[in-house]
């Protein structure tokens, strides 16, 4: 892994980009664990100043399937979807790590 400012190591979930979904998976959505979205690295942009990554979340949800890309987040930048916040705490060449702030309850 290429080591950069961004590449903190911080953060309580990881993604990578050949995984469907965050380590370790966000918490049950109250609607239940097929209302939960999966927050999925698209890529890395460790030249950018500042560094940032393209993020993708996806919702299987039966009655109402649903995903958003969020391109260009840096460290510290937010990322909202179906009531989860996720604030982004590190990039690194093929890692992204981050921290939940919100969730619906």
């Amino acid at each position: 892994m290429t080591s950069t400012a961004s590449c903190t190591h911080t953060g309580t979930y990881r993604i990578i980009p050949s995984a469907n979904g965050s380590f370790p998976l966000l918490p049950d959505s109250p609607r239940g664990p097929d209302a939960t979205p999966l927050v999925r690295l698209s890529s890395t942009h460790l030249k950018n100043d500042p560094p940032t990554a393209d993020l993708s979340v996806a919702l299987f949800e039966v009655s109402s399937p649903a995903s958003k890309d969020f391109p260009g987040l840096a460290l510290g930048q937010e990322a909202t979807f179906d009531g989860y916040t996720v604030r982004i705490t590190s990039i690194c060449e093929g890692e992204v790590r981050f921290d939940l702030v919100q969730q619906p309850g």
